[in-house]
């Protein structure tokens, strides 16, 4: 995707259980499965739980008014898939954190679900994740992406 600023997007170095700059609380699964260049994570749980997929890079946003956040992804019986962005300011303060709900769009067949956010006027960086919570009883997804704009 041109324009993507989350490095290595295509999971393919590792880092023990992980992608390099990702990390999860360990129940999230890194397939050898690849689609179109790309490996995928996948994700069940057989009762109410939670799992996060978190990307340690920090993204700089100066000089940019807003930013999509996205997956592909498919899945079944899925209670909540949150996309979440902390906006941070010079000083290294939290001064605002947006979170998205996309698990109403997600069906059985692969597609890409992108949420923008507006970036606030004081905002420096942002770090991003995506969390899951409740049922899972299945979800495959991959090439995650953050797009800044102008």
């Amino acid at each position: 995707m041109k324009g993507n600023s989350i490095k290595n997007s295509v999971w393919c170095e590792r880092e023990g259980e992980f992608p390099r700059y990702f990390k999860t609380d360990g129940q999230l699964h890194f397939d050898q499965t690849e689609i179109d260049g790309y490996k995928v994570g996948s994700l069940s749980f057989s009762k109410e739980d939670y799992e996060r997929l978190v990307y340690t890079e920090t993204i700089n946003t100066v000089g940019k008014r807003q930013l999509t956040i996205g997956l592909i992804i498919r899945g079944n019986d899925v209670d909540e898939i949150n996309y979440k962005v902390a906006f941070y300011n010079e000083a290294d303060s939290c001064i605002d954190v947006c979170c998205h709900n996309v698990a109403s769009e997600v069906t059985p067949h692969f597609k890409r679900i992108c949420v923008t956010y507006p970036i606030p006027a004081d905002n420096c960086y942002v770090r991003v994740g995506w969390e899951f919570k409740g049922i899972v009883t299945g979800v495959t997804f991959f090439h995650p992406s953050l797009i800044l704009i102008d």
